[in-house]
């Protein structure tokens, strides 16, 4: 489907038509994609008072992680890339204040100024590390692997934004439309709703400093496992394959 691009009228109303017709255009990917984000916007009903930074951060998660699934159906992947990332640095960060709700944790003050000493996130990344490791892990992953393709200006970056056909350069404001792709970054989305929200259970046993909601814990098997569902069947399909093969080619290399 061809959406016009060459207006800000244009613009607006195309990127309106492809929210609206992500279900017909990328069926059970986009449904699930969706669901997870409005399960991780609800999950939780209630945060103790002196876990005020807890909902700081699921704050900026649960926005950016809408954003993200919206730019993933309005074609701009490396925008869909950069929201998922800010839903991983959050989700640490909300974790991490599960545990440790202290300012100082986040920030300071200096001559009346709020300041955010750099060596903070690195130290809430620490704790992680040590106490939920393979949720650790699994961000980490995550995270690098959206730094090294999407999240930065390279080469892989402009591959969706940039086509020569002959004598002509096309440079489109939307990416090429991939359906293998987005269909992949959906499941990424969801699979990262996931992984946070996991995490925030896990660590929040023993403590109970935030209340799930009713049902919270068998609405989210039946989620992931929808999701895996997902995942299974992309890897059946002979492009994923492919992609495997020359992978692992490369590793014997």
């Amino acid at each position: 489907m061809t959406y016009p691009q060459s207006t800000l009228q244009e613009l607006a109303e195309s990127e309106r038509q492809m929210v609206l017709e992500a279900e017909a255009r990328f069926g059970k990917h986009w449904v699930e994609a969706r669901a997870s984000s409005i399960f991780l916007s609800r999950c939780i009903v209630a945060i103790d008072h002196d876990r005020m930074h807890v909902g700081r951060f699921t704050a900026i998660l649960k926005k950016h992680h809408l954003l993200a699934i919206m730019s993933a159906v309005r074609l701009h992947k490396s925008q869909a890339m950069w929201n998922l990332r800010q839903v991983l640095e959050a989700g640490a960060h909300a974790a991490f204040a599960i545990a440790n709700p202290g300012d100082e944790h986040f920030f300071k003050w200096e001559n009346g100024l709020l300041v955010l000493p750099p060596k903070l996130p690195g130290k809430r990344y620490d704790w992680l590390a040590q106490n939920h490791k393979p949720f650790s892990d699994a961000i980490k992953a995550k995270k690098d692997m959206l730094n090294e393709s999407q999240t930065h200006a390279n080469v892989v970056a402009s591959h969706g934004v940039f086509r020569v056909e002959g004598d002509q350069a096309h440079a489109p404001f939307f990416d090429v439309e991939d359906e293998y792709h987005v269909k992949l970054d959906l499941w990424l989305a969801a699979a990262v709703a996931l992984d946070v929200m996991k995490l925030f259970r896990e660590v929040n046993q023993g403590r109970n400093v935030i209340e799930f909601i009713e049902g919270f814990d068998g609405h989210l098997t039946t989620l992931e496992n929808r999701v895996v569902a997902l995942m299974d069947e992309m890897k059946a399909t002979e492009r994923w394959q492919r992609a495997e093969a020359a992978r692992l080619a490369a590793q014997n290399d």
